[in-house]
């Protein structure tokens, strides 16, 4: 797994090559080049949300900060692993 490290001004934007839906809560993504269905727990759903217009991580880490009680460096550091993970598998784009 390659890491990106993302900056506060990176953008971040979900992929044109895949579609989503909700499931009560949580996000089902399928990646229609390679036909691979992914999900996203409850807050995964909240990120996932929130990229559906460009963001920058520092938009996405703050709006976290609002909804969810947690430190500020685990939040930065949870959304840094699965911001690059989505990216790897094509489902999200990053402009650094």
């Amino acid at each position: 797994m390659s890491a990106i490290r993302l900056l506060d001004q990176s953008r971040i934007a979900v992929s044109p090559g895949q579609v989503s839906c909700d499931l009560a809560g949580e996000v089902a993504i399928l990646n229609l080049k390679d036909s691979v269905y992914y999900g996203l727990d409850s807050v995964g759903a909240s990120v996932w949300s929130l990229i559906q217009q460009p963001k920058t991580f520092a938009e996405i880490r703050d709006a976290l900060l609002g909804i969810y009680e947690v430190d500020s460096a685990q939040l930065e550091s949870d959304l840094q692993v699965l911001l690059g993970e989505l990216s790897e598998r094509g489902l999200i784009e990053i402009q650094t």
